[in-house]
C-alpha cells in the first residue's frame, strides 16, 4: 500500500516521458543555439578588421574615396614592405621605443615613490597634494616650449615631457590606492613599531598593487600620445617624425604605415603590462 502511494505521488509530480523528452530537446536546442551565437560573435570579431579593409579597398578603387588621401590597403602593404626593406620603419620604431622606455620608466618610478610617500605621510600630503592637483590639468604638451628653453633641443625635452605625463597618472592612482587602505591596518603597523619603509613594503605596496597596475596601463596610452606629438616637432627620427614629414611632403603612405605601427606597439605594450599584472597579482587570475 505504501509503495502504491509513493508511485502515485511520483506519477503526479513527474512530467510524462514525452514532455520530459521535449524539455530535453528544447534545452539542447537552446544550448546549441547559444553555442552557434558565441562562435558567430567570435568569428565576427576576427573578421571585422578585414571587412573594414575590404570596404576601404573597394571605395578607394571605385573613386568614392580619394586615393591621394586614402590609398588602398594593398598600396599600404607595398609601402610597408618598402619601409621594412630599406630599414626606415625598423629604425623609427627603435628610436620611438627607446624614448618611450626611458621616459616611461623614469616617470612611473617617480610616480610610485611620490604616491607612496604622499599616501603614508599626512604632513607631506597636506603640503604637496594641492600642487599636484593644481598642476595636473595643465596640458603636458604646453610644457614643451618651456623645456626647450631650459634643456635645449633634441631628445631631453621629449623624454622629460614624457616622464612628467606618466608621473602624474601613476602618482594620483597610487595615492588613491594608499588612501583606500583601511586605517586600522595602518594603525596596527604603526602600533607594532614598523618603520616607514616596512610600512611601504609590507602594507602600502601590496595593498595598492591594483591601483599601480591601473595607473601604469592608463599612463601607457598617454605616454604614446605625448611622445608622438612631441616627435612631430622635436625629433628628426621616430614614428612621429615620419608622420610629420610625410604630411609635409604629401606622401600619405608612410604616414598610414606609421600610425598602424604605433597602434600595434601600443597594443603589445598594454598586453605586456597585463602579463606583468598577472605575475604580480596571481590571485586575480580566477576573475579572468
Amino acid at each position: 500500500m505504501k509503495m502504491d502511494v509513493t508511485s502515485s505521488a511520483i506519477s503526479h509530480d513527474a512530467p510524462p516521458p514525452a514532455a520530459a523528452a521535449k524539455v530535453i530537446v528544447r534545452g539542447g536546442a537552446a544550448g546549441s543555439s547559444r553555442g552557434w551565437q558565441s562562435r558567430g560573435k567570435r568569428l565576427l570579431r576576427l573578421a571585422s578588421p578585414f571587412l573594414l579593409l575590404l570596404v576601404w579597398e573597394v571605395l578607394s578603387r571605385t573613386g568614392i574615396l580619394d586615393r591621394r588621401y586614402f590609398p588602398t590597403p594593398t598600396d599600404l602593404i607595398a609601402t610597408t614592405q618598402d619601409m621594412l626593406l630599406d630599414g626606415s620603419l625598423y629604425a623609427a620604431a627603435i628610436d620611438t621605443l627607446r624614448r618611450l622606455a626611458i621616459g616611461y620608466v623614469t616617470g612611473a618610478g617617480l610616480g610610485i615613490c611620490a604616491g607612496l610617500w604622499l599616501g603614508l605621510s599626512s604632513w607631506s600630503r597636506a603640503l604637496f597634494e594641492p600642487w599636484l592637483i593644481v598642476t595636473y590639468p595643465i596640458p603636458k604638451l604646453a610644457l614643451y616650449p618651456l623645456l626647450v628653453l631650459i634643456v635645449g633641443l633634441g631628445e631631453p625635452p621629449i623624454i622629460i615631457l614624457l616622464a612628467i605625463a606618466v608621473f602624474y597618472v601613476v602618482a594620483i592612482n597610487l595615492l588613491a590606492g594608499v588612501l583606500s587602505i583601511r586605517p586600522v591596518i595602518l594603525d596596527v603597523g604603526r602600533d607594532c613599531g614598523a618603520t616607514f619603509w616596512q610600512m611601504v613594503r609590507t602594507v602600502a605596496l601590496p595593498a595598492s598593487l591594483p591601483h599601480i597596475v591601473t595607473g601604469l596601463e592608463i599612463s601607457m596610452g598617454i605616454a604614446y600620445i605625448v611622445l608622438i606629438a612631441a616627435e612631430f616637432v622635436g625629433a628628426k627620427s621616430g614614428l612621429g617624425s615620419i608622420i610629420w614629414s610625410s604630411w609635409q611632403l604629401f606622401d600619405v603612405g608612410p604616414m598610414y604605415v606609421s600610425i598602424v605601427a604605433i597602434s600595434v606597439l601600443g597594443y603589445l605594450s598594454v598586453m605586456a603590462l597585463r602579463w606583468l599584472a598577472r605575475v604580480l597579482m596571481p590571485w586575480q587570475r580566477k576573475h579572468e
